[in-house]
């Protein structure tokens, strides 16, 4: 159980968000970390919509920009991480 993901609920993590994994384990996830997660996953499925609409091929990849989904995640943080801790707040994550 070395995973990364896996916080000390009570020292280092005090309210963590509980991922549920298929395998039937449980992982915790700070907020800033489940955010940035959520920013990354947020900026792929965008490049996503614009290559299906520009019926760009699967198999092309030039439009993989590390920097540029960098740069999503750090302009988009904050905002995100806002909206993690409230819906964590109120029970939805």
């Amino acid at each position: 159980m070395s995973n990364h993901m896996m916080y000390n609920k009570s020292r280092d993590n005090p309210n963590p968000i509980e991922i549920k994994r298929k395998d039937g384990r449980v992982e915790y996830m700070t907020k800033e970390e489940f955010a940035r997660w959520a920013c990354l996953i947020e900026g792929i499925q965008a490049v996503d919509e614009k290559l299906v609409a520009a019926n760009v091929p699967d198999t092309n990849t030039k439009w993989v920009k590390p920097l540029a989904f960098e740069k999503y995640i750090q302009e988009r943080f904050p905002a995100m991480l806002h909206d993690v801790s409230i819906e964590h707040r109120i029970g939805n994550i």
